[in-house]
């Protein structure tokens, strides 16, 4: 097997050869050539020491990224590398980081501290590839195993836990069941990991393209670092409109969503309140009335607690909100001067996949959903009315008219655009002082 590596990494490599240092890409870079896939990053690893590394590369632009772990950056005409010294770690007592490292000559020594066995792989251009525990197999079979005793694995860092899961929804791996079963385990060793890290994990997990099915095989592991969301699996949806239960629906949801980070969150939560809204007739039909309200307030209270990014959390609010609302061809530009295009455009998108995930009956609807988005598209591009700023009328304007100054002018202007974003009147500076004059009329 040769791996094509870009001249940077090459150049590298061949320096700490040159030196006497044995020195491979590792890891992600070696995995993804297996899989085919694009490779993004290069890591390296290297028997010499930091102080060997710095040696090697005097006069370079060197970056002391975890000097403690034995970590570098070497910048080579522009492009950074991370270069590692091979190491065995010691005990990890805050379930995260390795209290001490030993720096070590064996890439195979180094290889075994790794997580999964399709990371524990090495390659080297002098020597080819280095593959002590099956990872190039694991691969072949899309199967994410723990390198040696999961438990362990998972213990000495349980944000482990949570790689497995983004592996299984980025890469489509499966857990064996030794590794399954010690993530599930010992998932509640996740409370020790910081809530910034946890989201970046579950970011990249609900982007990935098999996120829906790493959610259904793994959802133990989700609803441990989001509570809120542990009624969901156990609530039914007996109603014709529904064809799954609440947890395999909101999958269907997150299945037919883009890769857009607020639309997977939305997808995901869009339904978190239904446990909490569900009535029952005496039939056992389920009902959940007010439930997007009840979804929003949990949507704010998990991405809050992971400390996302406020754009992110008022976003994924907005669309929650407003997933079970109605849009049509006559309330179009009321909802694109409420949220505005891309705001709108997701909004259609999440309620698409949302009755795409009902029963036939309601499903076959769920097209005419997306056949508005290239009209609002329309409206923003032909300049439709859609703000106080668009009006034809302004402040003068009114006042010249006979409006008097004071909370009158503002209260009529947003009176004039409800009444254009409702179509009842043109967006003519003649017809639109005509209405204000009435408007008036008609408060005094």
């Amino acid at each position: 097997m040769r791996v094509p590596l870009p001249a940077q990494v090459l150049q590298a490599l061949s320096t700490l050869e040159e030196k006497g240092y044995e020195a491979y890409a590792v890891g992600g870079c070696v995995r993804d050539y297996v899989l085919g896939r694009e490779i993004h990053e290069y890591d390296l690893c290297s028997a010499a020491t930091p102080d060997e590394l710095r040696a090697c590369f005097a006069g370079k632009r060197i970056i002391e990224t975890g000097l403690r772990h034995g970590t570098l950056t070497v910048i080579l005409e522009g492009t950074p590398l991370e270069i590692t010294t091979f190491r065995s770690d010691g005990q990890y007592s805050d379930a995260r980081h390795p209290d001490s490292v030993q720096f070590s000559r064996s890439i195979e020594q180094d290889l075994q501290r790794r997580d999964f066995t399709c990371n524990a792989m090495a390659y080297s251009p002098l020597r080819g590839l280095v593959d002590p525990f099956g990872g190039v197999l694991a691969c072949h079979r899309r199967q994410l195993k723990a390198v040696g005793d999961p438990e362990k694995r998972f213990s000495e860092d349980a944000l482990r836990i949570l790689r497995a899961l983004r592996f299984a929804s980025v890469l489509g791996f499966e857990m064996d069941e030794e590794t399954a079963f010690a993530a599930l385990r010992l998932s509640n060793s996740l409370d020790r990991i910081s809530r910034e890290r946890v989201a970046k994990e579950l970011n990249l997990t609900l982007l990935g393209e098999y996120a829906a099915d790493a959610l259904r095989r793994y959802s133990g592991i989700l609803i441990r670092t989001l509570p809120p969301l542990a009624p969901m699996p156990e609530t039914p949806q007996k109603t014709r409109f529904h064809m799954y239960d609440l947890w395999e629906h909101t999958l269907q949801v997150i299945a037919r969503t883009p890769p857009d980070l607020s639309l997977r969150w939305a997808a995901l939560l869009h339904d978190s309140g239904k446990p909490a809204a569900m009535t029952v007739d005496e039939d056992g039909t389920t009902h959940f009335r007010g439930h997007p309200t009840l979804s929003a307030a949990i949507a704010d209270d998990c991405l809050k607690g992971l400390k996302q990014p406020l754009r992110l959390t008022h976003d994924v609010h907005e669309l929650v909100l407003y997933h079970d609302d109605r849009f049509g061809p006559d309330n179009l530009r009321k909802w694109l001067s409420k949220l505005g295009l891309d705001l709108l455009t997701r909004l259609l998108r999440l309620q698409y996949a949302d009755i795409a995930a009902h029963a036939p009956a309601i499903a076959r609807r769920a097209d005419k959903t997306l056949e508005l988005i290239p009209m609002a598209e329309a409206l923003v591009r032909e300049g439709a009315c859609l703000s106080l700023s668009d009006l034809q009328v302004n402040g003068d304007s009114l006042i010249g008219a006979g409006i008097p100054k004071g909370p009158a002018i503002g209260e009529t202007l947003r009176y004039l655009l409800e009444m254009v974003l409702d179509g009842k009147v043109e967006n003519d500076k003649e017809a639109l002082v005509d209405l204000a004059q009435e408007h008036m009329r008609e408060i005094w």
